[in-house]
């Protein structure tokens, strides 16, 4: 139904829907090797980066020895986070919708750079996950910063996941951004 009288998908093109409604997911425990398990388990943080361009998408795992209720507040306490971060400079709240859904100014410096963003942070508890984006309603130095936070019970604790996607507005040379980590 809809669309133009006649129109068909192509045959065989039914089966990619669930692949492109997988793709569009909501965020997930990553599948972790046998070697990225292990070091978890060793007290290591598992880091995964890919650069497209300027924009660039971490993902952090670590392995929390704590229940996820434990967690959530040191997750979503966001200004404990200065001492922790060379590249934070101050984070102010700036507006809050309620228990779950707040607005938080970020203040950084990258590469001698200052940048200023404002994220919307949502946090659902019972999906155990927190996400953000950048509020379309304010000025922002960078085009993207999204991400969320998971947390996935294990035998030894809290398996805590984390995913960036920044890009920014101008393009930083792959060799420039080698240097400054």
């Amino acid at each position: 139904k809809g669309g133009r009288p006649g129109a068909r998908l192509p045959p065989g093109w039914t089966m990619f829907l669930p692949l492109v409604a997988a793709a569009f997911a909501a965020p997930h425990l990553p599948a972790l090797s046998d070697d990225e398990l292990r070091r978890l388990h060793e007290g290591e943080v598992v880091l995964r980066a890919e650069a497209d361009g300027a924009r660039v998408t971490a993902t952090g795992i670590v392995l929390v020895h704590a229940t996820p209720e434990a967690t959530w507040p040191a997750v979503l306490d966001i200004r404990a986070r200065i001492p922790e971060t060379h590249t934070l400079r101050a984070v102010t709240e700036y507006r809050r919708d309620g228990a779950t859904r707040w607005f938080v100014r970020v203040d950084m410096e990258v590469m001698g750079v200052d940048l200023k963003v404002h994220n919307l942070y949502t946090w659902d508890p019972g999906r155990n996950l927190a996400t953000y984006t950048l509020d379309p309603e304010q000025s922002n130095d960078l085009l993207v910063c999204d991400g969320w936070y998971l947390t996935r019970e294990d035998p030894a604790g809290t398996l805590l996941v984390y995913e960036s996607v920044t890009e920014a507005k101008v393009y930083v040379p792959a060799w420039v951004r080698r240097w400054h980590e």
